[in-house]
């Protein structure tokens, strides 16, 4: 049976015009009006809001001069040069509102913000591997090309991913820790408490992932890479790969990061999803 796009519409329309002739409330008969969600995917969604965009768009070019600053290896005039050598007009960012305010309002902790939330949804944007192969000429027949994996490139890239998916999953940690467990917080609530966690413990996460890239000696091994996606494993018992819907790092077959878990557990936080009747919104009656 088909049901045609015009009868869905019609209804819908129906449905959408009986409720703005009544008062919507939370059924006063529902004691439970809170649902329990993972606590991985409001993180996740939390970081990607928090990650400041130009025209919609991710911008690592902007973020990289903000984790700049956050980190201290250039200092407000370095920044303002490049973005002058960048025909921008410093004078004229404002110090909110604008996707480069963070790069003039000096504001420290906005800016260590920003670059966490940055560095942390890194994972969860595709990948291009294609920087880490070499195209070179075959042996036997000069007029021949092959593509093959650069040793050197795949190190240092991974040595990077491995670092930043180990620093993520104890962030994810500390987020999950901290959040409220009362039944009161809507999404947004929850997602903003995110906000406020990572505000606070940026400065660390930033140590961490240098830290950890900084003492890393193992040697990796590739499962299987191509352009747009890896499997990697390294000589400490770590895994990182890349799945459509997200990293996956696991350490000596425990999931750390990826598959809703944390460190091998699977956190969930309470959302309010239904309104108190006493807090009712009356909706004015067409005419």
């Amino acid at each position: 049976m088909r049901i045609s796009s015009t009868f869905i519409r019609t209804a819908l329309g129906g449905l959408i015009g009986l409720i703005s002739c009544q008062a919507i409330s939370a059924p006063a008969d529902l004691n439970v009006k809170s649902i329990s969600v993972p606590a991985y995917s409001l993180i996740t969604d939390a970081l990607i809001a928090a990650t400041p965009t130009v025209k919609g768009q991710r911008n690592d070019a902007v973020m990289q001069l903000v984790c700049d600053l956050a980190r201290g290896t250039k200092n407000q005039q370095q920044v303002n040069d490049v973005l002058k050598q960048n025909n921008v007009e410093v004078e004229n960012i404002p110090a909110s509102g604008s996707a480069l305010s963070l790069l003039v309002n000096k504001n420290v902790a906005m800016q260590n913000t920003a670059c966490a939330a940055f560095i942390a949804t890194s994972l969860f944007t595709p990948v291009n591997n294609s920087v880490l192969f070499d195209v070179v000429k075959d042996g036997q027949d000069k007029n021949k090309e092959r593509i093959t994996l650069n040793p050197e490139k795949f190190a240092q890239e991974m040595r990077l991913r491995m670092a930043i998916s180990q620093a993520t999953a104890q962030m994810y940690a500390v987020i999950a820790g901290n959040l409220s467990k009362g039944n009161n917080l809507s999404w947004a609530d929850q997602q903003n408490s995110v906000v406020r966690i990572v505000a606070s413990y940026a400065p660390q996460y930033l140590q961490s992932v240098r830290d950890i890239y900084l003492s890393g000696q193992q040697v990796f091994t590739p499962v299987s890479i191509d352009a747009k996606s890896y499997d990697v494993t390294d000589s400490v018992g770590h895994e990182l790969s890349q799945t459509p819907q997200g990293p996956v790092l696991t350490y000596r077959g425990v999931e750390w990061l990826g598959n809703g878990k944390i460190l091998g557990k699977e956190y969930f936080v309470d959302v309010r999803v239904m309104s108190d009747p006493t807090q009712a919104v009356k909706v004015k009656k067409r005419r």
